[in-house]
């Protein structure tokens, strides 16, 4: 069994059961507050335990500093998972201002992994017609169902001349044997990009959330439905995705100080459920990183493409350039940060190009060393991300960068 330490595995974890809380009534989760008050998010559990809340309803008081990313990563080991505890407290309308002293519920993930793990009821027999001379085969057996769970949690039988029964209370498994990614799509998809490009297709202002009974917000999270305008494309077809992005802030080269696009953020993806009147469709918010909001942009969704490790060699490029910018304006110190280069499909960046980073150069002998190691992971005209894969010294802005052959 692949550990939950896994990013993949995490990463799937967490999409499953923001669904499956959307099948469950509120009920199922929100029960009375156990009497123990669990730990503080900044007082982690130790390694290899489950945190109280996974196990129980507990309360849990905000404190300075707090945000809801870090209180579900503390409770749940899962950051992601913020929009439950969100959601569970319906006084908190923007999640992006919470305040010291304030109670927050904090819903036990126990009935949700009991609905992911419920087992299959057995198939109903059916009755064989037989005749004085030829026997009817008897029909399929229909797919098991399992009482409010979606078929996508269970396992389809092998396709052989002598099909297997299902297991009953089988899981999603990822195997051992499967092939693990250097870095699994959700995060390749919140990473954000430089770019020039815009978008003239936007999320509208009406925004209905079905936990909060028809209630209008402009704040948007998972599972919320939106209306959204597209005026890009003349036919938007239902089951349509597209990603939701927003500008950060204007960014201009290190070297040059020149304009070089801005900085988007990706905040999550729609899916289209209707159509509401021309060029306006009702949405659902299947996939969230961050609060959207009215007016974020939108652009058609595209699946990432995964970038496994490989021993082949690459083309050889002879391509230099610099970190154009960094998500929070400062430096980069660790591995599994994102950069920005100033590099991109125009120049024969490719997903899956490696660039070393180098110091700037030693004020008395000029000298420059290696620093880091960078993966492009999204390529746009100019611009590239780029995953820290490694990191010896402080990363900044402005750091020369090499194609590593």
């Amino acid at each position: 069994m692949t550990s939950r330490s896994n990013p993949s595995v995490r990463a799937i974890r967490s999409a499953l059961i923001l669904l499956v809380i959307t099948l469950l009534p509120a009920t199922a989760w929100l029960q009375e507050p156990a009497a123990v008050t669990p730990a503080p998010p900044q007082e982690p559990a130790a390694a290899g335990t489950q945190s109280p809340a996974a196990e129980q309803t507990g309360r849990y008081e905000i404190r300075q500093g707090d945000t809801l990313w870090d209180i579900a990563n503390a409770f749940y080991r899962d950051p992601f998972l913020w929009p439950l505890i969100w959601k569970s407290n319906p006084s908190i309308s923007d999640p992006d201002l919470i305040y010291p002293g304030t109670a927050l519920v904090i819903p036990s993930l126990a009935p949700i992994e009991r609905a992911m793990s419920a087992p299959e009821e057995a198939a109903p027999v059916q009755e064989t017609i037989v005749q004085e001379k030829a026997v009817e085969k008897p029909a399929a057996a229909a797919p098991l169902e399992e009482t409010g769970i979606p078929s996508f949690f269970r396992q389809k039988p092998a396709e052989s001349a002598e099909p297997e029964a299902l297991a009953r209370g089988s899981k999603l498994i990822v195997p051992e044997e499967a092939a693990t990614p250097v870095i699994d799509k959700y995060a390749m998809l919140s990473a954000g990009f430089v770019s020039e490009e815009s978008s003239q297709d936007y999320l509208r202002d009406a925004v209905v959330d079905p936990s909060r009974k028809g209630e209008v917000s402009n704040i948007i999270g998972a599972d919320y439905e939106v209306y959204i305008v597209v005026r890009s494309r003349e036919a938007v077809n239902i089951g349509d995705r597209f990603l939701i992005f927003e500008e950060v802030r204007k960014v201009k080269h290190p070297i040059t100080h020149r304009d070089y696009g801005k900085l988007y953020k990706v905040n999550g993806v729609a899916k289209v459920t209707g159509i509401k009147e021309q060029g306006v469709y009702r949405a659902r918010i299947t996939l969230s990183f961050d609060a959207a909001m009215r007016g974020n942009m939108l652009a058609p969704y595209q699946e990432p493409t995964l970038i496994y490790p490989s021993k082949q060699k690459t083309e050889a490029k002879n391509l230099t350039g610099c970190i154009l910018e960094v998500p929070d304006r400062k430096s980069i110190s660790g591995q599994s940060d994102i950069v920005y280069l100033d590099k991109g499909k125009e120049d024969g960046v490719a997903p899956g190009d490696r660039f070393i980073v180098m110091s700037q150069p030693n004020p008395s002998t000029g000298v420059r060393h290696p620093v880091g190691e960078v993966l492009v992971i999204i390529v746009k005209a100019r611009t590239a991300t780029a995953f820290v894969q490694k990191s010896m010294d402080t990363l900044s802005k402005g750091y020369p960068v090499i194609f590593k052959n």
